[in-house]
């Protein structure tokens, strides 16, 4: 029975990596780029301390920063480079460890059910439906950007250490039930594996959270000792109910930060709240039902609600999203799984899908909480003491959703082996995404060929998709970019229009994230003399971004930065750049490179007291010697500067 269970979990594994096989060729998208493909302190030439330590804490996503995800790309960089194949290699052995510890987790689960709801059910009924459940879950083409999305390993190496944690917590906590020596499992789940999941992405910090909804759902606080059950106490108190209360008081004493934190969006909380009910009930649907047109990177053309009834899915999606929690609390009695599986989803979505002012979709958050839902559907479905006389039926369904899941996700698999493949689906499954659209445009944008008449034709539909980007989302501002830097770089004629909305959305659009990264782009295109643009035009476009009231803290920084850049390297106005850069660092006091940007420049203009001084607050700043090297560069060139004027 052993051997067989063995072959199956491995045949499971093998016709994983088959179907993901075809997209492990594919290509760097979207966020991979600021924060693996631009990220040079990744490429790192020596495995000292401070070198790890600085590409751990190289980006800013988060409160952790993620260093546990950034050291594993480290890892694959220095051994492989910035070669997709190799990350995305390592990404799939993630996802086939998350399947082991799936099944791992699984067999625990339905054998604690075993022994205090139904003992009837054989060791051999759990692990074939704990088999079933991990191989749909590591085929579901709804985790398939957490695999073939290179920098969403931070999600799928923060579930890592979550599904085996849980696995851990969920044996040592069987253990207290029977009345051995669970405590030391339970702790080492919390010590050890949360920290390193939390580390990995912010998510991993629900594991207690997922911990209490298997107490509630199959323990229910049952311990032989008394003991046991004042450390139940305890502990739950202590990991959860404390930490949810100090959260809770938090947000309601800081309720201004919370709506300010809004300020860059196009919808607000409530909007945001409402949405999200509507976006949980196409995250279910995908995951019973999975529609692969239905899915992709860019859920941009989501429709926000902005009222109960508009549109009018919302009061109902509402209304049935707590009708569902409701019914799996209820059922816990009849059905604890199921009441685990809801209970599990919704858990897994509250960091992400409630009130923090997050981007609305992404198929990605549903990795680790989709697993609730698929435990719940096998579960019923493989179910062999009731109702056995459908049990045939129900198996051959079971065995069909997984060949179906294996189906799409090998499809989508084949649309991401190729950038142009890639770009083409995502465009015609979200004809209304500005994202997709944009990207539809960038790849007509590459290619260049001998043929002059292929370029023209190229080029005319890289600008019909930008200019369909902007008229999907009023709000997009890096559409009419990419349309003037390309009518610029190939001698076309910059149509008036763009000019004139792109100072319009500058000014008065809700501010994107990195506003000053396309302006620093097209910057750099007039400073290559590739662009020839009027000079009124590129300041204008710096001043309607500094008029729009979103573009405060870091994005005001970040456009004052790209402001910088022009003063310097377009008009050669270096005194105005040392008072802008001065700015910058106002804005983003804690941004480590435009501090160190402006030391090098008051370096360059011979003000060493004041580069001094500035650095001196910079190595105050370095509390976790991330900066050490540059700052040790730095005074040696300050000392050598200002001992020869």
């Amino acid at each position: 029975m052993r051997i067989v269970l063995a072959l199956s979990m491995l045949f499971a594994l093998l016709i994983t990596y088959f179907v993901y096989q075809p997209g492990l060729t594919g290509s760097f998208i979207f966020d991979d780029a600021p924060n693996i493909l631009n990220n040079d302190t990744l490429a790192i030439k020596d495995l000292h301390f401070d070198t790890l330590r600085r590409a751990a804490f190289s980006i800013p996503s988060g409160p952790f920063r993620r260093p546990i995800s950034m050291l594993s790309f480290v890892a694959n960089i220095y051994t492989t480079g910035f070669d997709p194949f190799g990350l995305k290699l390592t990404n799939l052995l993630i996802h086939l460890m998350n399947g082991l510890g799936i099944f791992a987790f699984s067999t625990q689960l339905i054998g604690i059910y075993r022994k205090r709801f139904q003992p009837d059910l054989s060791a051999w009924h759990i692990q074939t439906i704990s088999i079933a459940v991990a191989t749909a879950w590591l085929l579901h083409p709804f985790d398939l950007t957490s695999v073939l999305y290179i920098v969403q390993r931070m999600t799928s190496l923060s579930a890592l250490f979550t599904i085996w944690g849980l696995a851990l917590f969920t044996w040592g906590r069987t253990r207290l039930f029977e009345g051995k020596g669970g405590v030391p499992a339970i702790l080492t789940s919390l010590l050890i594996f949360t920290p390193l999941a939390a580390l990995s992405k912010e998510t991993g910090s629900l594991m207690p959270a997922f911990m209490l909804v298997i107490e509630l759902s199959l323990f229910r606080f049952q311990v032989s000792k008394p003991s046991s059950h004042r450390f139940l106490l305890g502990f739950y108190a202590i990991t959860v109910i404390v930490p949810a209360f100090a959260t809770l008081v938090f947000l309601t004493t800081h309720t201004g930060w919370l709506i300010d934190s809004y300020q860059g969006r196009n919808f607000t909380l409530p909007e945001r709240m409402m949405t999200e009910a509507r976006i949980l009930w196409f995250y279910l649907g995908q995951i019973i039902f999975p529609n692969v047109s239905k899915m992709g990177i860019y859920h941009d053309d989501i429709i926000i609600s902005h009222g109960l009834l508009n549109p009018v899915t919302t009061l109902p999606s509402i209304i049935g999203i707590v009708a569902l929690a409701a019914a799996a609390w209820f059922a816990r009695n009849k059905a604890p799984l199921i009441t685990f599986g809801i209970l599990f989803f919704f858990c897994g979505h509250a960091l992400e899908s409630t009130i923090f002012p997050l981007e609305l979709v992404h198929e990605h958050r549903n990795y680790l909480p989709m697993y609730g839902i698929v435990l719940a559907m096998f579960f019923c479905l493989l179910y062999p003491l009731k109702y056995t006389a459908s049990l045939r039926i129900r198996q051959l369904v079971a065995l069909l959703l997984i060949v179906l899941f294996a189906y799409g996700t090998w499809s989508r698999s084949n649309m991401w082996a190729n950038p142009f493949e890639l770009a083409k689906s995502e465009v015609e499954h979200h004809p209304n995404s500005a994202r997709a659209n944009g990207e539809m445009a960038n790849n007509y944008a590459g290619v260049i060929t001998e043929d002059a008449a292929i370029n023209e034709l190229y080029y005319h539909r890289a600008v019909q998709f930008f200019e369909q980007s902007t008229i999907a989302d009023p709000d997009y501002t890096i559409g009419l970019v990419g349309a003037i830097m390309l009518a610029s770089e190939k001698g076309k004629p910059v149509d008036p229009h763009w000019i004139a909305e792109l100072t319009h959305r500058l000014e008065f659009s809700p501010a994107e994230s990195g506003p000053g990264n396309k302006l620093i782009a097209l910057f750099h295109c007039q400073f290559m003399k590739k662009c020839h643009l009027e000079k009124h035009d590129m300041e204008e476009f710096i001043h309607a971004s500094l008029r729009n009231s979103t573009v405060i803290g870091p994005k005001r920084a970040s456009i004052l930065s790209s402001y910088s850049y022009y003063l310097i390297n377009v008009a050669s106005d270096y005194p105005a750049a040392l008072k802008v850069m001065y700015e910058t660092v106002e804005n983003a006091p804690n941004e480590s490179t435009y501090r160190m940007t402006l030391i090098q420049f008051l370096s360059a203009l011979g003000h060493y007291d004041e580069a001094k001084h500035q650095l001196a607050i910079f190595k105050e700043m370095n509390s976790l010697g991330t900066y050490n090297e540059q700052i040790a560069e730095q005074e040696k060139l300050l000392a050598a500067s200002s001992s020869h004027p």
